[in-house]
């Protein structure tokens, strides 16, 4: 005879084990840098993530830099943020992942 409950308990286990992703998780701040210059926006950046370290450990945030469109020449927030988080600011971020289409980053802080 079927055990039901052995059956419900492997899905339970296969759920849990469901990698997550920083796309699904909800974003509890948000810097947008929109406008900024390289080092406006780095200096921002930088505040930014010093403060969220602390208020937001383990959580995600989102850094709004456009996709660059409106650059006369190319993006240059994107690879400035990209550098900063894997770079001098590694320090502060777990992971990070560019948000869906492409004009944001999604940071996991650490906790």
């Amino acid at each position: 005879m079927p055990k039901p409950w052995k059956k419900n308990r492997k899905n339970a286990v296969a759920r849990r084990s469901t990698p997550r992703t920083l796309h699904t998780e909800r974003v509890v701040e948000e810097l947008d840098l929109h406008g900024l210059t390289a080092d406006a926006a780095e200096r921002r950046l930088e505040m930014f993530l010093d403060r969220v370290a602390v208020s937001a450990r383990g959580e995600v945030v989102r850094v709004i830099t456009g996709r660059g469109a409106r650059s006369p020449g190319p993006p240059v927030l994107q690879g400035l943020v990209r550098e900063a988080v894997t770079g001098r600011l590694a320090h502060r971020v777990e992971e990070w992942a560019v948000d869906v289409g492409g004009g944001a980053y999604l940071l996991r802080m650490k906790g």
